[in-house]
């Protein structure tokens, strides 16, 4: 599980990419049937992947060039997003998904018969997802996933749960993976140099971040007042209804 330390650190990276001067990166702008999307600090551009039923999924393609294991020994890779999600007009954001997966290989090298120097390996890395009404504002739908020492494979999804949000807010997405392994060492009888068995501690993202967010449409203040006046109108037909029944009855 990540640190508050690195909960703030990640958060200071997200808000520093929304003011940074961005000449080198590219500014995306996207809109859907009830949604735009703007990112401020990308590398490689975010896309569309699908918009339809309310529904539109982004892929998130620059936390898995930073989240990955970078072939080093020892590493600490850090990342911090921040983006832009407005509500069309006549719309409302009603919640949004956030999925992805860390691969990781890990294990301990050992000397044939216990002797010498003994091998080590250790990994973890962590991702959380949040909002907010101002970049660097109180946080809310906030939700982590985390692994350590990670032998395989671990998907994740971080919900929201149910919002409704008309306008502009922020949608960040911080994460960090990390690790260190050295090797088992030892010397054969007659060896002046060391036999080694390695060790390794390797952990990131496996694949791009998809981003689903919902959106609804949101009745004009006419289609209300419509709906009420033709209640009402069923409510006395009904009501004349029973006066002709108990009349004739």
């Amino acid at each position: 599980m990540f640190s508050p330390t690195q909960h703030i650190a990640a958060a200071v990276i997200a808000c520093s990419t929304l003011l940074a001067p961005h000449a080198a990166f590219a500014q995306v702008h996207i809109e859907t049937g009830g949604l735009v999307f703007d990112s401020f600090y990308s590398p490689r551009s975010e896309y569309l992947v699908s918009d339809m039923n309310g529904a539109a999924t982004f892929s998130l393609v620059n936390a898995v060039d930073r989240m990955s294991y970078p072939n080093m020994t020892n590493y600490h890779q850090d990342y911090g997003s921040i983006f832009q999600l407005t509500a069309r007009e006549g719309y409302r954001v009603t919640g949004y998904s956030v999925s992805g997966g860390f691969y990781g290989t890990h294990y301990v090298g050992q000397s044939p018969n216990g002797s010498g120097e003994p091998g080590s390996a250790s990994s973890g890395a962590a991702a959380w997802a949040y909002a907010s009404d101002t970049p660097g504002g109180a946080s809310f739908a906030y939700g982590s996933h985390s692994v350590s020492n990670l032998n395989g494979h671990s998907d994740f999804r971080i919900d929201s749960g149910a919002l409704d949000k008309t306008g502009s807010f922020y949608f960040s997405f911080d994460g960090y993976a990390a690790g260190s392994a050295s090797p088992a060492t030892w010397y054969k009888p007659g060896q002046w140099w060391p036999s080694r068995a390695y060790s390794a501690a390797e952990v990131g993202l496996k694949n791009p971040l998809l981003l689903t967010v919902y959106t609804q449409a949101v009745p004009e203040p006419h289609t209300y007042a419509m709906t009420l006046a033709g209640l009402a109108l069923l409510a006395g037909v009904v009501r004349r209804r029973k006066r002709t029944v108990q009349k004739n009855g």
